[in-house]
């Protein structure tokens, strides 16, 4: 998975995927699915970047090319925010080949709005004599 700067172009985007591409297949490996989940919010900010564009690559390839593409992706940093890598069970990978990778899931409640004002309980905030 990588998280990708929204400041760069979707050019630059581009460039960093197939990247991946060519160092899984250079190592032998295959590229089953590329998904593009888009700009998404990060769970803290990244290089004071608090949005990213999520690219998910799922490959089959060796440790040695997740080492080499970890290593490219950290050199990138104008466009890569983020490169994870992640290993999938034989049941997963057997369902992202039949089906791709399933859209992101946001099962948490849309924030309420607060009310804004003072403290609670009154008094306004200022301190007593006593």
């Amino acid at each position: 998975m990588m998280i990708l700067s929204t400041e760069a172009d979707g050019e630059k985007h581009a460039e960093a995927s197939s990247r991946v591409r060519s160092l899984v297949e250079d190592a032998g490996g295959t590229v089953d699915d590329v998904a593009e989940w888009g700009r998404r919010a990060i769970a803290y900010p990244v290089q004071k970047q608090s949005d990213g564009v999520y690219v998910i690559i799922t490959c089959q390839t060796t440790p040695e090319a997740i080492d080499e593409i970890g290593r490219v992706m950290a050199i990138s940093k104008d466009v890569v925010l983020r490169a994870m890598p992640f290993r999938l069970s034989e049941a997963e990978l057997a369902t992202v080949q039949a089906n791709g990778v399933p859209e992101p899931v946001d099962e948490r409640p849309e924030r309420e709005e607060r009310p804004r004002g003072g403290r609670r309980g009154g008094g306004g905030g200022r301190r007593r004599d006593r």
